[in-house]
């Protein structure tokens, strides 16, 4: 099942991050600063005259041999720039989407997450992410072309300096870092497995580019050269932008986990250690490493020791799906979509609805997981559909059921997990059983006998799964 990821095929590629991720650090010193005069009313400017775009040319030179010190790696070729208009990025925006992801398979994906209860049942996946991406972009590294873009401010208002060096920072470490792992190849190679898996490539890319920005502002601050009551204006202003994430479906905040969870996975758990360190040749080191042998799993990005220490690694339980299709598959009725939920994403659902996003521990990658989500061992999800073959039940998406697959490390995990998900939203009829004392399954769309023949099914021959290559079961302990 090829298919393309829509929200990180441009989270990898857009500056999104940078800014939402240096206004976030922001925001304590915003909230514990005074408030700063109103300065004098300037003049109108005449209505005819706009300001000229800047020349980001020399700014972008300099940021290019920084983040050559930081990162300890020197560009093998120059990299390709230009200025855009907020227009022309968004026209770039959408002949990516339409390139990279065929409309079918935006809809099976859709299907999935309105299913599982990612996003609500309403709710149109292409449009909302533009809706949203359309306020935020400030600028894009192009992995096809390996052009950098940057986008031109409406208006001819110019960002802070340091906001400008920091995203130039982060883009310019996406260039370098393509040069040296091929990012192209890896979001190939890595990106179209799962949403679970997309999580853990954006992390890998965007954490890599996040860690070197941060510390390259604390840098830039502690020298004393920029005005940061400049600095908080502008945070505040970004404040109110920001609020799109806290409107829209969660499923669209891990778009951010990939940012604040990547930078400390890459930093091996020390968050504090990265940003304060001389340079960034130790997180260079760890991205080739994690690229050699990319983690299975956002549980490994979320707990960075079960990745990086060996005795500790924690692979996730795989399912084999040619044995769940078989058994899942009727006539009629064929499966159109295979996903795997993951960590991050499970914790999103079993977060309580009412609880409001925290801005400011969304740095932490410990503000991602929640007790019903920890213990993950792995999941599984099949979507199904009504219609004479696969090919026209995939295109139609009538009648849509779902299986849904999961694995926990103890029993304990599987409670907290069962007792959890069924208070989240729900767009049809769902119904939750266990299977042994380390796994669960939910249906979604089956009526009762439906469900209790299936049931009964699944306990006497259960799909088989592996862990680490040797199988497993959830009867284990």
């Amino acid at each position: 099942m090829e298919r393309r990821r829509l929200s990180h095929l441009l989270a990898a590629a857009l500056l999104l991050g940078a800014a939402a991720v240096l206004v976030f650090a922001l925001r304590p010193a915003v909230a514990e600063a005074p408030p700063a005069p109103p300065p004098p009313a300037a003049p109108a400017p005449p209505a005819v005259a706009e300001k000229a775009p800047p020349d980001l040319n020399a700014m972008a030179d300099e940021v290019v041999r920084d983040v050559e010190t930081q990162r300890g790696w020197k560009f093998k070729e120059p990299v390709k720039r230009q200025l855009v208009t907020s227009q022309e990025a968004r026209v770039w925006m959408q002949k990516e989407i339409e390139r990279q992801v065929p409309a079918a398979k935006i809809l099976t994906s859709q299907a999935f997450l309105r299913t599982v209860g990612l996003v609500p049942p309403d709710c149109d996946l292409k449009k909302t992410f533009l809706d949203i991406l359309e306020g935020q972009i400030g600028g894009y590294y192009d992995t096809t072309t390996r052009t950098l873009s940057m986008v031109k401010p409406e208006g001819g208002r110019r960002m802070p300096d340091l906001i400008e060096r920091t995203m130039l920072a982060h883009e310019l470490t996406h260039a370098l870092d393509d040069q040296y792992v091929d990012l192209a190849k890896l979001t190939d190679e890595h990106i179209d497995r799962s949403e679970d898996q997309d999580l853990v490539a954006g992390s890998v890319i965007e954490g890599s580019a996040t860690s070197l920005m941060t510390a390259y502002v604390v840098q830039l601050q502690m020298s004393g050269r920029f005005d940061m009551g400049e600095l908080q204006a502008y945070a505040q202003e970004e404040m109110a932008r920001d609020r799109v994430f806290e409107e829209a479906p969660r499923y669209f905040s891990s778009l951010l986990a990939t940012y604040m969870c990547g930078m400390q996975f890459l930093a091996k758990g020390s968050l504090l250690g990265a940003m304060l360190a001389p340079d960034n040749k130790a997180v260079g080191q760890n991205l080739l490493a994690a690229v050699k042998d990319m983690p299975r799993s956002t549980e490994q990005i979320l707990h960075p020791a079960k990745y990086w220490d060996a005795a500790a690694r924690d692979e996730p339980v795989v399912l084999k799906d040619e044995a769940a299709v078989k058994i899942l598959s009727r006539p009629g009725r064929w499966v159109v979509h295979a996903d795997t939920v993951g960590e991050i994403l499970m914790a999103i659902l079993t977060t309580p609805k009412d609880r409001k996003l925290d801005p400011m521990a969304m740095a932490m990658a410990s503000s991602w997981t929640n007790p019903a989500a920890t213990g993950w061992g792995g999941d599984r999800f099949f979507l199904l559909a009504s219609g004479p073959s696969a090919k026209a039940a995939g295109k139609d998406l009538k009648n849509l059921q779902g299986v849904w697959f999961t694995f926990w490390d103890t029993p304990a995990d599987c409670d907290e997990f069962v007792q959890a998900y069924p208070q989240s939203p729900s767009t049809g009829p769902r119904a939750v059983f266990r299977l042994g004392n380390q796994g669960a399954v939910v249906c979604f769309g089956f009526d009762e006998a439906e469900r209790a023949a299936f049931q009964s099914q699944i306990e006497k021959s259960p799909p088989p799964t592996l862990r680490g290559g040797k199988p497993w079961s959830p009867w284990s302990l």
